[in-house]
């Protein structure tokens, strides 16, 4: 008898320690990358197709979107499946993409989206303001939308102090552009994120239009779509080309991975934004980024590209026969 309880004993004890180890797995994999809650991203869902219908006839003639056929169905797809609450949009122009993420979350509980633009004005046209067409066209969206313009976007960001399960990031399409705006954007982003890139494939599909003086040799969208650490999403049209937009869906535990971000500033820049704007954003990077390294790989970056570009100035306005046509 006695050695029967004794077995049962232990048999319970086992169940037991089976039980604390099964919980300690769920608690451990809570905080890393196999989160067993975390939802996975369904990257064969057709984003372009969800609720479609609600890009409507009017968005299309007057939101004056500087994108293609599909893209708008692209977002408005992600936003309805996924129904973030808290949107970020970086680069406005007009204010095309903003009605397409208003117009989504119009019906989503406590949803809102915060829009940034470093210009005030229409970088198009001087005469009319950044976003001009959502007053214009659609006031009965703007209840849920705040715009913030004429500064960076990290200024608007360190003020406001939220943390954003969307992000809409479409500004220069050329390093550094979206490379640091990702920088400014990373440590307001919830940790399951959807970031949306557009004009990944704009240094491509603008060979459709050639013009020489408008070449340009460093995409920044395409490296943030390899290189940024999530499920990704691209669409492929019925005819097998690549649609001109992409999303992902961050990985858990992105402090991981910033060291690859700050990385791809090391590539060449197309365009040097001003000493002001450089001052700030190494002291944004001071204060959200505590690991010294990526202070230096910033600097350094900067640095290396102000020689590089200046030289580049140098040889585009020599005599060289290679040039002549670009003048």
């Amino acid at each position: 008898m006695k050695k029967i309880n004794r077995e049962r004993n232990q048999y319970f004890e086992k169940i037991i320690i089976i039980i604390i180890i099964f919980i300690l797995y769920l608690i451990i994999n809570l905080y890393t990358n196999n989160n067993l809650f975390y939802k996975k991203f369904d990257i064969h869902f057709e984003y372009h197709n969800y609720q479609r219908e609600m890009i409507t006839e009017k968005m299309q003639k007057y939101s004056q979107w500087q994108m293609g056929n599909i893209e708008p169905y692209f977002i408005n797809g992600i936003i309805r499946k996924y129904k973030p609450k808290k949107c970020l949009e970086i680069g406005v122009a007009n204010g095309g993409s903003s009605i397409i993420i208003l117009n989504a979350i119009k019906d989503i509980k406590n949803s809102f989206l915060i829009s940034l633009d470093l210009n005030t004005e229409l970088y198009l046209n001087s005469s009319l303001k950044t976003g001009h067409n959502v007053y214009k066209y659609f006031p009965e969206l703007t209840k849920k939308w705040k715009l913030f313009t004429g500064d960076q976007s990290h200024k608007f960001l360190d003020k406001l102090n939220l943390k954003f399960d969307f992000l809409l990031l479409d500004t220069a399409h050329f390093s550094p552009g979206e490379l640091i705006n990702i920088i400014e954007a990373l440590p307001f982003l919830e940790e399951n994120a959807i970031i949306v890139l557009h004009d990944i494939m704009y240094h491509l599909i603008s060979n459709n239009y050639f013009r020489p003086k408008e070449i340009k040799f460093h995409p920044s969208n395409i490296f943030l779509m390899t290189s940024l650490y999530g499920d990704k999403v691209i669409v492929e049209r019925e005819d097998k080309r690549f649609v001109n937009i992409g999303a992902i869906r961050l990985y858990p535990n992105q402090k991981k991975y910033y060291l690859n971000y700050f990385l791809l500033l090391l590539t060449p820049w197309e365009y040097l934004p001003n000493e002001n704007h450089i001052r700030d954003i190494m002291e944004f990077i001071k204060k959200y980024y505590k690991k010294e390294i990526y202070l230096n790989l910033f600097n350094k970056a900067f640095e290396e590209n102000k020689m590089y570009i200046q030289k580049f100035k140098e040889f585009y306005n020599s005599s060289h026969p290679l040039f002549e046509k670009y003048k």
